[in-house]
């Protein structure tokens, strides 16, 4: 097997850093999990290999670089199944809002259930969601809130 070299390392690790979900197009592994699962890069180590832990088996099965195929989230419905996801795991308590990235003081719950995925956002953002749903204003992507941007800009794994 043959390295890459250092510049191909450091490429793939800027296309990929901590934090950024990606969707597996192909892997020829019997442990693969299935095409079209997400997951979250944790690294990208010396050979230039993708290390994500996947959300339907939390493995940490790598991509290998030049063989298997992945892509950052790139659609609505690929951010809203990533909401939906962090939305299982958002904390109780002090979540930050998916949506603007706003502290949510207190039990999460208490706070307003998105319109657009099931997940939980802050009092302000459902407002908006209303308003938006209204088609008073301008709806907003997905693919612009807090959680999808944030750790595509390698700001790590976006906790909630």
């Amino acid at each position: 097997m043959r390295f890459p070299d250092r510049a191909t390392v450091d490429r793939v690790k800027a296309m990929y850093p901590p934090g950024s979900r990606v969707v597996l197009d192909w892997m020829d592994d019997c442990m693969a999990p299935e095409v079209g699962t997400q997951g979250t890069i944790i690294c990208v180590d010396d050979a230039a290999n993708a290390i994500p832990i996947w959300d339907t088996t939390g493995g940490r099965l790598s991509i290998v670089f030049g063989y298997d195929e992945c892509h950052m989230i790139s659609t609505e419905e690929e951010a809203r199944t990533t909401l939906d996801w962090y939305g299982k795991h958002q904390p109780e308590e002090n979540a930050r809002c998916p949506r603007c990235g706003a502290l949510m003081r207190g039990k999460t719950a208490r706070q307003a259930l998105s319109r657009w995925a099931d997940i939980q956002v802050c009092s302000f953002c459902g407002q908006m969601e209303a308003l938006e749903s209204a088609g008073i204003i301008d709806k907003i992507p997905l693919m612009k809130w807090t959680a999808i941007t944030e750790p595509m800009e390698g700001g790590g794994e976006w906790k909630g």
